[in-house]
């Protein structure tokens, strides 16, 4: 697992964070983990972001 996504999983813990921060922080985790490893190329933060905006929409409706 990343470290940035470790990082925000013992935060969590740490602060006894409510379910919406907890989805924020993970998500964030992830893009500061995209973004590093593409070396800086926002692009690909910004593909999983659109992917994970449009699973969200149609999420269970998919047969």
């Amino acid at each position: 697992m990343a470290q940035s996504v470790s990082r925000a999983l013992k935060a969590i813990k740490r602060h006894n964070a409510q379910p919406e921060q907890i989805d924020h922080a993970i998500l964030c985790a992830i893009n500061v983990t995209l973004c590093l490893l593409s070396g800086g190329n926002d692009r690909v933060a910004e593909g999983f972001n659109q992917d994970i905006a449009l699973s969200g929409r149609a999420f269970g409706l998919r047969c």
